[in-house]
C-alpha cells in the first residue's frame, strides 16, 4: 500500500459538551503546523518528547482558547510520526475553531488513518490494529476482554507459531527439492503427515474460535417465535426488564420485529421479537413476517413459545429453516396448567415459564448461552473475532491438507512445497504481512476519524 507522508489532523475525541476535546495531529510536519498557532513560555519545536505544556492557541492576535499540548516524536509515537495532541476546552465551537486553524497547515484525516499509519509504521500488527477496532466498539465485558488479548498480540503470536511449524517443514520440503543428488537425508514422510495433521488439528481448533469470536464481538442472535398472542412480547419484555413491546391481548400486535440488547453473563445478546407467523390478507402484516423469517434465518438460537396449543405444523415449518438444535420450545403462562399438565410438556422438551408469576426465565435465559461459553484459556491463547480472518485460517487449513494428500499419493515434493506455501500466504494475510490494499481499506474505513 503507498504510504501517505502528508501531514494530518482530526478531533480524537466525541464531538459534544465536556470537560476537554482532543484534537490529533500527525505527520512530518506535525509540529511546525501547531507551533505557527500556540504559544507557551517554551517552544514546542525546542520541547523534548513525550512532554505536556501549557499554552494559548492564538490566531491574527487573537485568543481563541488556552490549551495544553502533548508532544510525541518520531518513531516513539503512536503512528511512528511525530504527533501532537491538543487538548482544549470542550465546546464544540472552540474545537471546530482549533481544527480549521490546523487544516490551513494540514489535512483532515481519513476514518482509521492514525491506526492506519501505526501498522504501515511497524508499530502495531494487523490483527492488533483491528482490535483497537473493537475496543472502541466494545460494549460488554467478555467483548472488552477479547479486543484487549488480542491488543496484547495474542493472535498473532498463536499465528507464528503455527508460520513457524510449517516454515521447518517448507524448509525441509525445498532442500529436499533443489539439493536432490547431494547426500541429504531423505524426508520421514510418515513423520511429515504426522506434522502436517498435527498443524491442521491446531488450525481447527482456532476455527472453532471464530464462532465465538463473532458472538463475543457482533452478540448472540436469539429470536422469539411463535404464534400470535402466546405472549412472545411478555418474554421479550421479562428479558429487558422494561416495557419495551407492546402487549395486547389482540392477536398480531407486533406487525414488524423488535430488537433490543442485553448484556447476558458478560455476553452481548440481540433479542428479537417477531411479528406472529400466520397467513394473513394484511399487506403491512405480511411485511413484517417476511423480515421476521429473515431474522430467524439468521439467528444463533430460535425461542419456540406456546400457550397450550403445541402448533405442530408451526415448528415443522420452523425446522426447515432452523436447525432443530438451535430451537428452545418453551410453553409460557404456565400459571394456567395443572402439575400434571406440566409434567407432559417438560416430557416432550419443553421449557416451562411463567411471565405473570416470573418463574422459569432465569432458567431460560441460562439455557441461551449453552454450548457457546468461551473459556478464559482460550481468550488468553488468542480467538478468531472476525470473517476475514476465519476465512483465512479455513483457506490454510484446506492447502494443508492438500499438502497431506499430495505426499499420501505421492504426487512430488513440489506440490507439497505449494500448498505450505498456499496455506503460509493465507496466515500472513491474517497478520499483515501480505495483504493488499483493498482488505486494509475495508478494516480501517469502519474506525472512527481522529483513531
Amino acid at each position: 500500500m503507498e504510504y501517505s507522508h502528508d501531514t494530518i489532523a482530526a478531533i480524537s475525541t466525541p464531538i459534544g459538551v465536556g470537560g476537554i476535546s482532543v484534537i490529533r495531529v500527525s505527520g512530518d510536519h506535525a509540529i511546525e503546523a501547531v507551533s505557527r498557532i500556540f504559544q507557551s513560555k517554551s517552544k514546542l519545536t525546542q520541547l523534548s518528547a513525550n512532554r505536556s505544556v501549557f499554552g494559548r492557541i492564538v490566531y491574527k492576535g487573537k485568543l481563541v482558547d488556552e490549551v495544553i499540548v502533548t508532544l510525541f516524536r518520531e518513531p516513539a509515537s503512536y503512528t511512528g510520526e511525530d504527533v501532537v495532541e491538543i487538548s482544549c476546552h470542550g465546546s464544540t465551537f472552540i474545537t471546530n475553531q482549533i481544527l480549521a486553524l490546523l487544516l490551513l497547515e494540514t489535512r483532515l484525516a481519513e476514518p482509521g488513518e492514525f491506526t492506519q499509519r501505526a501498522f504501515l509504521n511497524n508499530k502495531i500488527g494487523l490483527t492488533q490494529a483491528e482490535a483497537v477496532g473493537d475496543l472502541l466498539n466494545a460494549k460488554t465485558k467478555i467483548s472488552h476482554q477479547a479486543a484487549l488479548k488480542q491488543h496484547e498480540g495474542r493472535l498473532r503470536n498463536r499465528i507464528e507459531t503455527v508460520l513457524s511449524k510449517i516454515s521447518d517443514l517448507r524448509v525441509k520440503l525445498e532442500l529436499e527439492i533443489d539439493f536432490l543428488e547431494q547426500d541429504l537425508d531423505e524426508i520421514d514422510n510418515s513423520a511429515m503427515i504426522k506434522d502436517l495433521k498435527d498443524v491442521v488439528a491446531e488450525l481447527n481448533d482456532l476455527i472453532k474460535t471464530g464462532e465465538e469470536g463473532l458472538i463475543i464481538k457482533d452478540g448472540l442472535r436469539i429470536s422469539l417465535v411463535g404464534a400470535p398472542n402466546v405472549g412472545k412480547s411478555s418474554i421479550f419484555n421479562a428479558f429487558l426488564k422494561t416495557e419495551r413491546a407492546i402487549v395486547t391481548p389482540i392477536p398480531g400486535t407486533t406487525r414488524d420485529y423488535l430488537e433490543e440488547v442485553i448484556s447476558l453473563n458478560g455476553y452481548l445478546v440481540r433479542v428479537y421479537d417477531t411479528a406472529g407467523l400466520r397467513d394473513t390478507d394484511d399487506h403491512i402484516e405480511k411485511i413484517g413476517i417476511k423480515r421476521s423469517y429473515d431474522i430467524i434465518k439468521k439467528s444463533h438460537k430460535v425461542i419456540f413459545v406456546i400457550d397450550g396449543d403445541e402448533n405442530e405444523q408451526e415448528y415443522k415449518a420452523l425446522s426447515k429453516i432452523v436447525d432443530p438444535q438451535k430451537i428452545i420450545k418453551v410453553l409460557n403462562k404456565a400459571d394456567k396448567f395443572s402439575k400434571v399438565n406440566l409434567q407432559d410438556y417438560i416430557k416432550k422438551g419443553y421449557n416451562i415459564c411463567s411471565t405473570i408469576k416470573s418463574t422459569g426465565l432465569t432458567e431460560l435465559k441460562s439455557s441461551l448461552l449453552e454450548n457457546i461459553e468461551i473459556s478464559e484459556e482460550e481468550l488468553q491463547m488468542g480467538i478468531l473475532t472476525n470473517t476475514r480472518q476465519i476465512a483465512a485460517v479455513k483457506k490454510a487449513a484446506g492447502s494443508i491438507k492438500k499438502a497431506v494428500t499430495s505426499l499420501e499419493k505421492q504426487l512430488g515434493y513440489e506440490f507439497t512445497a505449494f500448498d505450505l506455501k498456499e496455506a503460509s500466504s493465507a496466515l500472513e494475510e491474517i497478520i499483515g504481512r501480505i495483504t493488499s490494499d483493498d482488505i486494509l481499506n475495508k478494516i480501517f474505513k469502519n474506525f472512527c476519524i481522529g483513531k
